[in-house]
């Protein structure tokens, strides 16, 4: 995709973080909004920063695992924008705790945001994308995508399931020779607000397993400040990244320093990553410090 100027984009997670990014920097293009959240005031707070922008904004608060809501929306979007061009299956969040703590209803929460969703948005507005020039589905995994860690088993499995869908997705649409393109991002430590909407099942403090990386901490409300404060890589930067990689058909989008530091590692040493990275607290904090972005 050349430009962004005078298409269509719809995004999930849109009310604050990598999605309120993509919205802001795309408007800059020219794009036009579908903005999909939760969340019905950071929605609106997202749609009240692109009021100076000169394209059109339409606001969607739903929950994303609402199947029927989902069904719906590419109504909603041709209602307000006759085409789409670019879908962000950008929304997310984490449910903290081991195998063993977490629960069936866990999973089915946490897999109908991280994976299910993103399958439904894609197989619902594919049947509009085929009929634009040029089209393109931009799904986030995150690099824990690429390899697993200590009490994020449900983040896990819905994150591969995103890779795997999406590079099974883009292989069809290769062969079947669509305009429609799909990509994968994986991102980093980036500073957004998931870690604080998280689910904990258990929380220890200065537990690495919860913490992730680089946002250990005594209670769940600082890790999760900790967590958006030092990241290597901002929302800003994810966005530009993103789009950056779009431009130039790069179908796997790493996002962050950190982000292309573990995929080598666990490449060159994929028997010991695991155990380099989790026994050493130097590797697990190598990236949470501030980065020019």
């Amino acid at each position: 995709m050349k430009n962004f100027s005078e298409k269509v984009a719809l995004i999930t997670g849109a009310g604050s973080g990598i999605g309120r990014a993509l919205a802001l920097e795309l408007a800059e293009s020219g794009c036009s909004l579908a903005l999909v959240d939760w969340n019905e005031d950071s929605l609106a707070e997202t749609k009240s920063m692109l009021e100076k922008k000169n394209v059109a904004v339409s606001t969607h608060a739903f929950d994303i695992s609402d199947r029927d809501k989902v069904n719906d929306l590419p109504n909603q979007v041709l209602l307000h924008h006759n085409h789409i061009d670019m879908v962000f299956n950008n929304a997310g969040l984490s449910i903290v705790g081991t195998v063993d703590e977490v629960e069936e209803e866990d999973w089915n929460f946490g897999l109908d945001i991280l994976l299910n969703s993103v399958i439904q948005m894609t197989t619902v507005f594919l049947p509009l994308l085929e009929k634009r020039p040029e089209a393109a589905i931009i799904n986030t995994s995150s690099i824990f995508g690429l390899f697993s860690v200590p009490k994020q088993s449900i983040y896990n499995v819905g994150k591969f399931g995103v890779k795997a869908f999406t590079e099974s997705l883009a292989l069809e649409l290769e062969i079947s020779e669509s305009p429609v393109e799909a990509y994968c991002v994986f991102p980093g430590h980036i500073g957004t607000n998931i870690y604080s909407s998280s689910r904990f099942k258990s929380f220890e403090a200065d537990d690495a397993g919860a913490a992730i990386f680089g946002a250990n901490a005594a209670t769940k409300e600082e890790a999760g400040v900790n967590f958006k404060n030092n990241a290597p890589s901002s929302p800003e930067h994810a966005a530009k990244v993103i789009l950056k990689n779009i431009k130039k058909k790069n179908k796997r989008i790493l996002i962050g320093i950190d982000a292309h530091f573990y995929d080598l590692m666990s490449r060159l040493f994929p028997k010991s990553f695991l155990k380099i990275i989790w026994i050493l607290p130097f590797f697990r904090n190598l990236f949470s410090f501030k980065s020019k972005k």
